[in-house]
């Protein structure tokens, strides 16, 4: 795509988000007319290899037998328009809807043109195209940071399971201790921030569901905590631990090493595959793979 097509791409993106500001790092939905489009699910993107999951659509419905999708990452400001990343992203049908994950590399803040060849389940190809926005840092705690030392509440503080989570029936397991006295454990700690019963899409929903699937797995050797984003459930007041982890959307995932640093984070969905590949290199490390 020409560099002239990508600000027009660009300048609709920024009218429709009220004008010209920084990248938020976030879901910025833009493209060229094609049958396949392409639907961000993950935001807070910082410079690097960030993680970009995304959901191809037909019309309104999902898309399951796509073969694959190649992408390519170009920089807006770069005059010349020359692609500076090529990869192919990785399907994820473990999940209730089928996404995709692909790690590009963004090597400096601002926007950046994406463009999406998806090979369809007959063979044939179509292009389709977003932007999304670079941060120089996240608002979320980054790859190999410490993670906040939450003291959230639990059992211990609030016997009310009904107060601990939105969920129908919550799991008492994920609500027996700390950040922090998982973090003193000595053991890789699986965190996840979200709202089971008060999700507003199907893509975060089914989230705890994975979180509870993995843990079904690896057992004990793995702490497992559930955050619930809103202290009240009649005003919606959310949690401190929101402003504590610096995050302005849900559902987050974070898993963190032996020593409590952030090993891998996930926004959005995340199926059991995924999150199970990112907590087999601690397992491995600490010799129970």
């Amino acid at each position: 795509m020409g560099r002239f097509l990508w600000m027009v791409v660009l300048v609709l993106v920024l009218v429709a988000c009220g004008g010209e500001r920084e990248p938020e790092g976030g879901v910025i939905l833009a493209g060229t007319p094609s049958p396949v489009q392409v639907v961000l699910v993950s935001g807070d993107f910082g410079v690097g290899r960030p993680r970009v999951s995304f959901v191809l659509y037909e019309g309104t419905a999902p898309l399951r037998d796509v073969q694959g999708v190649v992408l390519t990452a170009v920089s807006l400001d770069d005059p010349e328009g020359e692609p500076v990343w090529s990869g192919t992203a990785e399907s994820y049908t473990d999940y209730v809807i089928p996404y995709w994950v692909v790690y590009p590399e963004l090597p400096t803040p601002g926007y950046w043109g994406m463009t999406a060849e998806i090979t369809l389940a007959n063979g044939e190809k179509t292009v389709s195209t977003f932007v999304v926005g670079a941060l120089e840092e996240t608002s979320s705690p980054a790859i190999g940071e410490m993670a906040p030392a939450s003291h959230n509440r639990t059992i211990h503080t609030e016997p009310d399971l009904s107060k601990l989570s939105s969920g129908a029936n919550p799991d008492p397991a994920f609500y027996q201790m700390t950040v922090a006295e998982a973090i003193a454990s000595g053991k890789p700690t699986v965190v996840g921030i979200l709202t089971p019963g008060l999700c507003q899409t199907s893509f975060c929903a089914p989230v705890l569901d994975s979180v509870k699937q993995v843990r079904d797995e690896v057992g004990e050797r793995v702490n497992f905590i559930h955050i619930e984003v809103y202290a009240d459930f009649e005003t919606l007041a959310p949690v401190p631990e929101m402003a504590e982890w610096g995050l302005v959307t849900e559902p987050w995932v974070f898993v963190l090493d032996e020593n409590g640093r952030v090993a891998a984070k996930f926004n959005g969905p995340v199926s059991p595959r995924e999150l199970m590949a990112a907590l087999q290199p601690l397992l491995a490390a600490g010799g129970e793979g």
